[in-house]
């Protein structure tokens, strides 16, 4: 995974410098729902679809190979909670939190901070003077930064440190650009995450993996370069 970063890192920037005038850098809000289940395994099999609402931001470049084939790499953030249930293992906390007498313990929601780097490739299927409709596929690893185990009434745990790659999306997604002058453009997207690999939870109880995919819009500005 390292040496695909390495290579989108040093292609990109060479390839902008070839041609300053087909490089944009953009910000995108994006809100999102994401589907779950109700309760990941720990004491009962009944379960259910559930789905909560999350909001990330996105910062990219994309540069244009073609007049119609492009290709991205951004960094982004989002906090992602899911209202789901799923037992503590407490012996298995870091300290000092671990309890290896207390009672069960079950979340109300899990909720994680993600940093993402989006690599995307795509094609402007129509162009006119002022709107581009596009089809991409982004190709996004996840470092997850931390985790917050959260039960009602009473919220025992903090936000635990995590710190590592969590997994990857596969996000297959169409966009629009409306251009408001000659550099600056107006810029939206519609992704879905067909494939969100995830690590096991190993502070739960049978260290279940959390499952889960999103429906993600996108919306902000870019900005033509020279």
């Amino acid at each position: 995974m390292k040496r695909i970063f390495i290579l989108a890192l040093s292609v990109l920037p060479a390839v902008a410098n070839a041609q300053k005038d087909t490089w944009y850098i953009g910000l995108q809000v994006q809100p999102e729902v994401s589907f779950h289940k109700s309760q990941y395994p720990f004491v009962s099999a009944t379960t259910h679809a559930r789905s909560s609402f999350n909001t990330g931001f996105t910062l990219h470049g994309q540069y244009l190979a073609t007049n119609r084939l492009f290709v991205t790499l951004g960094l982004g953030f989002i906090a992602r909670k899911l209202n789901t249930s799923e037992g503590i293992d407490k012996p298995r906390l870091p300290a000092p939190y671990a309890d290896y007498t207390g009672p069960f313990q079950v979340t109300r929601t899990v909720s994680s901070r993600l940093l993402q780097i989006p690599v995307g490739l795509g094609y402007n299927f129509l162009q006119t003077k002022k709107t581009t409709l596009s089809a991409s596929l982004l190709f996004i690893p996840n470092f997850l930064i931390n985790t917050k185990y959260g039960s009602s009434p009473v919220d025992p745990y903090p936000a635990f440190k995590k710190n590592y790659w969590q997994g990857i999306s596969v996000n297959p997604s169409v966009g629009i650009d409306y251009a408001l002058s000659g550099k600056i453009k107006l810029t939206g997207a519609l992704a879905y995450s067909i494939i969100n690999t995830v690590r096991e939870e190993e502070y739960a109880n049978r260290q279940p993996r959390l499952t889960h995919s999103y429906l993600q819009l996108g919306a902000g500005v870019k900005l033509k370069l020279k």
